[in-house]
């Protein structure tokens, strides 16, 4: 007898919470399912080979109806008349709720504006605060970047959308500088023609513009140069290998040529030097 009073008295709540649960069901999985992959599609067809857009048209509009089931589940359940009655409590509680997630919001914000940046998409490689790495997806707070280490790297959307970030391998070509010194007798002319020679043998290095030989600085003992030239397709090209495999070559095409590559310094000693004769007992 008490458990059906007790039923009776909280049956109206039940109901009530019950149709807020069904409504809210019903709004997301309406949308989720009949209206997100209709936008998705679309989206696809107007802009090929873009997965950040489409990612994030389906991350965005599915959140959309997260949110928007809220209101018309509370008013479906007639809660609406207890909100309207708290307006105090409510208006206490957005407040709250605002100055806490302030960082939150200015991350959502900067999310919206890195998926409409058409120069930062996913795929990109990416340098950010001395740190580099492969942009593999945009989420609401945070974008997630794979590092050469393979290292899975979280950073708050704000930090990409209002510092510094640079595209090194954004382009059809990359310049790679690389320092050399070699001895002041040295023929400059000759190593041009190597640096060009084994430049011409590797694919991935453009022949035009041709490798650079530059005087970067006159050490006590040698002349340090820098050496520039220009990789193809660098998104699609593994640079450090491309480089390694350059610098080996072109040592050990200069050592056959005669030319020391980073000669040994010569060092001046100074001082005194006792010599001490002894006698030798020969009987």
């Amino acid at each position: 007898m008490a458990l059906e009073v007790l039923v009776e008295q909280y049956r109206s709540l039940l109901v009530s919470v019950g149709l807020f649960v069904v409504a809210y069901l019903a709004v997301y999985a309406a949308g989720r399912v009949l209206f997100v992959p209709p936008v998705v599609r679309i989206v696809h067809r107007r802009n090929e080979n873009n997965p950040t857009l489409e990612n994030a048209v389906d991350l965005y509009t599915r959140v959309f109806f997260v949110v928007l089931a809220f209101p018309i589940a509370v008013a479906a359940a007639g809660f609406g008349r207890y909100l309207s009655g708290s307006a105090i409590v409510v208006a206490a509680a957005t407040l709250a709720v605002g100055v806490a997630g302030q960082d939150v919001i200015s991350n959502l914000v900067s999310g919206v504006f890195l998926v409409l940046d058409r120069n930062f998409n996913v795929g990109d490689f990416v340098r950010w605060n001395d740190r580099g790495g492969t942009v593999i997806g945009i989420g609401l707070r945070t974008t997630r970047v794979r590092t050469p280490n393979n290292e899975i790297v979280t950073i708050p959307n704000n930090d990409l959308s209002t510092k510094r970030v640079t595209h090194p391998y954004d382009g059809v070509r990359y310049r790679v500088e690389e320092p050399i010194s070699v001895a002041y007798e040295a023929n400059h002319d000759e190593i041009r023609s190597v640096l060009r020679e084994v430049a011409d043998e590797d694919d991935r290095i453009l022949s035009k513009p041709a490798p650079a030989l530059h005087v970067a600085q006159l050490d006590d003992s040698s002349v340090r140069l820098t050496i520039r030239y220009w990789v193809v397709e660098p998104a699609e090209t593994d640079i450090l290998a491309t480089r390694t495999d350059y610098a080996e070559r072109v040592v050990a095409r200069l050592a056959k040529a005669g030319v020391a590559v980073a000669p040994a310094s010569p060092q001046e000693l100074s001082g005194s030097l006792t010599i001490e004769r002894r006698s030798v007992d020969r009987s």
